[in-house]
């Protein structure tokens, strides 16, 4: 380290003495403001780098092919019948890594000796979440036989893309959506508004009397049950009019950023930032046994609202008659008393009172609640990014390569109102800023993909440094825009190894309460995930075949 940098981190050290010995993880803003600036003067600056534009990039067919080989969601049961069905399931009943309900149905059905036509007949179980079984189904690029989403919602926007889905059996087992409450946030809630209902936790979250946490629509059907039913609380007439929306952007500068899934957000929930959560009751009884959940539910109290979540099965198109009938034998299976009664012991059939509110949405509402979610849902603030591209050795060839395509073509998802830049980094002194923060025209869109284009890989990786150059470029966005949303979008394939060592950030981070979202492309996020979870920001992980996927995802929740 020189001599001016190491004078200078003295001197911002010196600063947190003279302002009253704040520990590193206390700094208020004026004192992050200060040390960000002591920092600047130490040298840790990024050099400003011209790229030409690439308009290619605004041809949208130009586009990559965005999801990845449907093998990289392994089956979680693999029938061997003559007569197998494939069967796309949510994964609150299945997963790849242990059994849940449906692997257990799954394989004792499949031992049970069923026939159709005198053949064999077995189901197979493939895991996925909703909204990326709905891409898979919709664009066709992959159709299975049958899929058990949570909740008939996503069997409507199947429809609505063209995709024949008949339904062949409403319910397989039983389960809720609907609002978590602290316990004391519940009481309180009660004494002032009465009975739990959708308009009632809408009336209090923009009073001020609940911060509620969400996870993504697009993704979660938990996520997009809670938000339809909101926009119908804002205007029962017309919930998809302008009078909902511009309640909607009322509303959402009450509550925190989505949170990608309901593990993100329980994280966010245990630092004391939410006190009432969307939920599914069977998560919600699963997590009271979790001993490795990041924060104990038990004392919050859970109130069903929305459609129910009773996982219907659909038969969708290119299903044989034989498949068909060997589908109609599993769903009997499934509703057998022996099987509900294993359903309820992974946390279903609870609160088998609640009727449910009735679907209101047709498929064609239901994608334009999502692009109405999409271009409201920032409470009509711009948001500003800088992007931080890892750009060390360890990078090199087809990591930088996915990195690049991913971020270009997942630019498609940034609202043209955002303001993004981009600062690329490998080794302490070899930060640059490849594209300066501006709104995100076609131009700007543009230059990013020039600028993206042209990044090459070299030396170590000095991420502290970088997002230190990043945060600087926020504050100085945040003179003209400052009642923007700044966040720090750091994609890397590892951990710093050179440069400012995470505990000389952290406060930073902290007191000028920018988020830091992680992208680790194959990484150990151990240092991100710890400045992420600071500012409810968080971390994804991905590799070469789902990078693309999850970045679109990340965009469009984000930006």
């Amino acid at each position: 380290m020189n001599t001016k940098r190491l004078l200078a981190l003295l001197l911002a050290s010196c600063l947190l003495l003279a302002a009253g010995c704040a520990s590193e993880a206390e700094l208020t803003y004026k004192q992050a403001e200060e040390k960000l600036n002591a920092f600047a003067r130490s040298g840790i600056t990024g050099q400003i780098r011209d790229h030409l534009p690439d308009p290619t990039v605004l041809d949208e067919e130009n586009a990559v092919d965005e999801l990845p080989p449907i093998d990289k969601y392994p089956l979680s049961v693999r029938g061997g019948g003559a007569v197998d069905v494939e069967i796309f399931s949510s994964t609150e009943k299945s997963s790849a890594a242990a059994d849940k309900w449906m692997e257990v149905m799954a394989r004792q059905f499949n031992q049970s000796a069923q026939t159709v036509n005198g053949k064999t007949a077995s189901v197979s179980v493939r895991p996925i979440n909703s909204g990326l079984a709905l891409d898979y189904i919709q664009t066709r690029a992959y159709v299975p036989a049958a899929y058990s989403p949570a909740n008939e919602l996503w069997g409507e926007m199947i429809r609505a893309a063209g995709v024949t889905a008949d339904l062949a059996e409403k319910s397989l087992t039983g389960n809720t959506a609907g609002i978590l409450m602290k316990k004391s946030t519940y009481e309180a809630y009660k004494a002032k508004y009465g009975d739990v209902t959708m308009a009632g936790v809408v009336e209090a979250a923009l009073a001020g009397d609940i911060v509620l946490g969400h996870t993504d629509p697009n993704q979660s059907s938990t996520g997009l049950n809670i938000f339809t039913q909101e926009l119908l609380a804002f205007d029962p007439e017309n919930p998809l009019g302008e009078a909902a929306a511009a309640k909607f952007r009322e509303f959402q500068n009450t509550v925190p950023p989505v949170s990608p899934t309901t593990a993100d957000m329980a994280k966010i929930a245990s630092k004391g930032i939410l006190d009432a959560m969307i939920m599914e009751s069977q998560a919600w009884r699963e997590s009271l046994t979790d001993k490795s959940a990041a924060i104990s539910l038990a004392d919050w109290r859970f109130t069903p609202l929305g459609v129910r979540h009773d996982s219907p099965l659909y038969a969708l198109e290119g299903i044989t008659p034989e498949q068909r009938q060997a589908l109609e034998l599993f769903a009997k299976y499934c509703r057998t008393d022996a099987a509900q009664k294993s359903a309820s012991s992974f946390g279903f059939n609870q609160f088998g009172e609640y009727k449910g509110a009735p679907n209101r949405y047709t498929g064609i509402e239901l994608f334009s609640a999502l692009k109405l979610w999409k271009d409201n849902k920032d409470g009509g603030h711009a948001v500003v990014t800088v992007f931080v591209m890892d750009c060390s050795a360890s990078m090199e060839g087809e990591k930088l390569l996915r990195s690049k395509q991913a971020l270009i073509n997942s630019a498609r998802y940034i609202s043209e109102e955002n303001y993004i830049g981009l600062v690329s980094y490998s080794s302490v002194g070899r930060i640059f800023i490849d594209l300066p923060i501006g709104k995100f025209t076609p131009r700007q869109h543009a230059l990013l993909a020039g600028a993206v284009r042209e990044l090459d890989v070299d030396g170590q990786t000095a991420t502290n440094d970088a997002i230190v150059v990043a945060l600087g470029m926020l504050l100085k966005a945040k003179e003209t825009l400052p009642n923007a949303k700044m966040q720090v979008l750091v994609f890397t394939d590892g951990e710093q190894n050179a440069g400012l060592g995470l505990a000389q950030i952290q406060g930073l981070v902290n007191g000028l309460a920018i988020p830091v979202i992680g992208v680790g492309f194959e990484a150990n996020l151990a240092d991100l995930q710890a400045l992420a979870e600071i500012n409810e920001g968080y971390c994804i992980n991905a590799d070469q075949e789902d990078v693309i996927y999850k970045l679109r995802g990340l965009f469009t929740a984000q930006m």
